[in-house]
């Protein structure tokens, strides 16, 4: 049994699928199994992944029927993982071939830790550094739109829980970390992606409440920000992209991550003293947000 598995879901990937795993398999520490979900791919996915399994045993290839959604697609990988260690990888980022060990080294020195990741480089296409812009820390891609960058790096690393929920659910702007290492006893106490985009944060809220994150200073981890991410995509697209088999929700992504964000607190084990201030920082942070939109309302 490995002591790492990496899930890796996917939807026609073609263009940076073969790159993305030889960043994989290239890794310094070697003990892991990749787990690769085709989620019913119409391009040269399926091909792209056959040819990678006849050479590398330490892949398992599945594919799906039919497209049944990112969420689900995400959350199918976890639940044939095997080790001790989890990482969800995506088919258009790379990581540095010491990735695995310098994240591992972390967590097997700190059994605190639930999570942990690395400094992160924003790239374009053709892996060339998105240009930052050096006043609010902002980065623009090829075709000029705004890209928030990576998350400070003392990120919910408080022994207080309720300062990690602060830093995940108040300041996180951009999930990287749930492509850290995380450890998968850990992660299966968790709702673990639920249908609705932006569910990534509100994991990342429930880890958060369950242990402490840690960040390599290295930036081993190369997230690649292009024209085909989910980002572009419309709220209705976003939704489809999801789970194609649900109905539209009734109650908006905001209100739903908050619904999994309670459920969270409600079983994190915190004392009831300590969930009262994290719902005084939910209640702040939308009190918040109301001033925002009267202030701007042009903005969504």
């Amino acid at each position: 049994m490995p002591l790492v598995s990496i899930g890796l879901p996917v939807f026609n990937g073609e263009r940076y699928l073969a790159r993305a795993i030889d960043t994989i398999l290239g890794q310094s520490f070697r003990d892991f199994e990749l787990i690769v979900c085709d989620n019913a791919s119409t391009d040269r996915t399926p091909a792209i992944l056959a040819e990678a399994a006849r050479h590398d045993d330490r892949i398992r290839y599945v594919r799906n029927n039919a497209n049944i959604g990112a969420a689900p697609n995400w959350n199918r990988v976890f639940s044939m993982a095997t080790g001790a260690f989890f990482k969800w990888a995506s088919h258009d980022d790379l990581h540095a071939p010491t990735y695995l060990e310098r994240c591992l080294e972390a967590m097997q020195a700190d059994p605190g830790l639930v999570l942990c990741h690395t400094a992160t480089t924003l790239v374009d296409e053709d892996e060339v550094e998105l240009a930052r812009d050096p006043i609010d820390g902002t980065y623009r891609d090829r075709a000029g739109n705004l890209r928030f960058g990576p998350p400070p790096p003392t990120r919910a690393q408080s022994p207080d829980p309720v300062q990690r929920f602060r830093d995940i659910h108040v300041d996180l702007i951009r999930c990287f970390d749930i492509f850290g290492l995380m450890r998968s006893d850990v992660l299966r106490r968790t709702s673990l992606h639920r249908s609705y985009y932006g569910s990534d944060k509100a994991l990342l809220v429930e880890l958060a409440l369950l242990g402490r994150f840690s960040e390599v200073p290295e930036p081993l981890f190369l997230k690649r920000d292009h024209a085909e991410t989910s980002l572009t995509l419309s709220a209705a697209e976003k939704a489809r992209w999801i789970d194609p088999a649900r109905r539209p929700p009734k109650l908006l992504p905001r209100r739903l991550y908050y619904t999994q964000v309670l459920d969270a607190l409600g079983r994190s084990g915190l004392s009831a003293a300590e969930k009262a201030r994290c719902l005084g920082i939910i209640a702040a942070n939308v009190k918040w947000r109301g001033l925002l939109r009267r202030a701007l309302p042009h903005q969504s």
